[in-house]
């Protein structure tokens, strides 16, 4: 059924989310962290820029949201992805799921010590290899098995009914218990690495949108209107003082006249 995997891609997007606010809500722990690495033993491990840059965004409320809105679109951008990529594992999954479980090659010596290991004997070579062929095809085998007693007369329909509805829940408890053992693979590989390779360049493309030039323009002008106010009245306040000073000097002379 097309339906099958909907309550796994539900799954996936409360794990997808979950991990994306686990990553937004890094960025205050991040800064922080820039902030007080001068001076610590740590600070020899990472650029001697950190301390500055995370001082130039406390200091600028409008780089501070640039980089956190960055950021949180790459987020977002990512959960996507991941979403997107979980989807069509999905959906391939279900649709061959014999080939999706059939079962890793698993050798009988894993858990001896490594001292202990020795190369096998051509004996234990021919005798190891029918055990992999059928342990690589154990779930297939089972469901199999399961497929093959359903019955087919139209008298035991309702069995067949049920071995059939049992079958479909089997065979989605199966693909549901290795998605879940591989959800940690599929974070690191589907969400943290791709976002990490693409952070960078997203940083480095942060742009001021239109709204933002509008306004650092009209606050340009402003500013630049209120230097030249300030200019003319320093020019009259050094005319002033000039002319104190000129009256001070006039005073002097003639109290030494006097």
């Amino acid at each position: 059924s097309n339906e099958a995997p909907l309550p796994l891609q539900r799954r996936v997007m409360y794990v997808g989310e979950r991990i994306r606010w686990f990553f937004e809500n890094q960025k205050e722990a991040v800064l922080e962290f820039m902030d007080k690495l001068e001076g610590t033993p740590n600070a020899n491990l990472y650029s001697p820029l950190y301390p500055k840059h995370a001082k130039l965004i406390k200091q600028n409320e409008m780089i501070k949201h640039l980089v956190f809105q960055t950021y949180d679109k790459a987020c977002k951008r990512q959960l996507d992805q991941f979403v997107e990529l979980f989807d069509n594992m999905l959906t391939s999954t279900f649709s061959n799921p014999w080939v999706f479980l059939k079962g890793a090659t698993t050798g009988a010596g894993e858990t001896e010590d490594l001292q202990d290991a020795v190369l096998p004997s051509f004996d234990d070579t021919k005798e190891r290899i029918p055990k992999e062929i059928q342990s690589r095809s154990g779930t297939e085998a089972t469901l199999s098995k399961w497929l093959t007693d359903i019955p087919t007369e139209s008298s035991q329909i309702d069995e067949a009914v049920d071995k059939v509805q049992m079958l479909v829940l089997k065979t989605y408890s199966f693909i549901r218990s290795q998605v879940c053992d591989q959800v940690e693979l599929f974070s690191e590989s589907f969400f943290k690495l791709p976002m990490m390779r693409r952070l960078e360049e997203d940083m480095a493309m942060i742009e001021l949108s239109e709204e933002d030039t509008a306004n650092y323009e009209a606050r340009r002008e402003r500013l630049g209107g209120e230097i030249h106010k300030a200019q003319e009245s320093l020019v009259e306040v050094n005319a002033c003082i000039e002319r104190l000073q000129n009256f001070k000097l006039k005073c002097e002379a003639r109290g030494r006249g006097m």
